[in-house]
């Protein structure tokens, strides 16, 4: 019994890459929603992770975790699945994603996404330092 029914009770914890800024900001904009359904957002680099999900640290980069307060875990797109269907509104699209067909197509997207979060995100070091690159040469351009 919760003491608290301002605090929900614990159903589980997201681990997602802090690393990446595509992550970080659907955390900061989102992450609210399934926080009020009692599911806390963790870094995957919080110490002790590959421990709490029973998972590898390439793994754990490969995709975000969702550990339910029962200890079982599920990833990527099947735990985007069962978060959407702990919001009422969420609900139709965490079904929809659960169906044959349809979750090996989530699968598949949401595994193109986690490979390439930190090109999407603007994250990418190499990217980043071509990009800077640039602008001093302009700057120089113009003086």
């Amino acid at each position: 019994m919760n003491p608290n029914p301002a605090i929900p009770a614990l159903r589980g914890e997201v681990f997602y890459d802090a690393g990446c800024g595509l992550c970080t900001r659907g955390v900061t904009r989102w992450g609210e929603v399934f926080v009020r359904r009692g599911f806390h957002w963790l870094p995957l680099q919080t110490p002790g992770t590959p421990t709490r999900t029973g998972a590898s640290a390439d793994e754990l980069r490969a995709e975000m975790k969702l550990r339910f307060a029962d200890g079982h875990v599920v990833g990527g797109a099947a735990a985007w699945a069962a978060l959407f269907r702990s919001v009422w509104w969420l609900w139709p699209l965490g079904v929809l994603m659960g169906l044959p067909g349809i979750s090996s197509l989530s699968a598949v997207v949401y595994r193109w996404i986690a490979r390439n979060r930190y090109r999407v995100s603007g994250a990418c070091a190499l990217q980043s330092a071509r990009h800077e690159h640039h602008r001093h040469t302009a700057f120089l351009e113009l003086s």
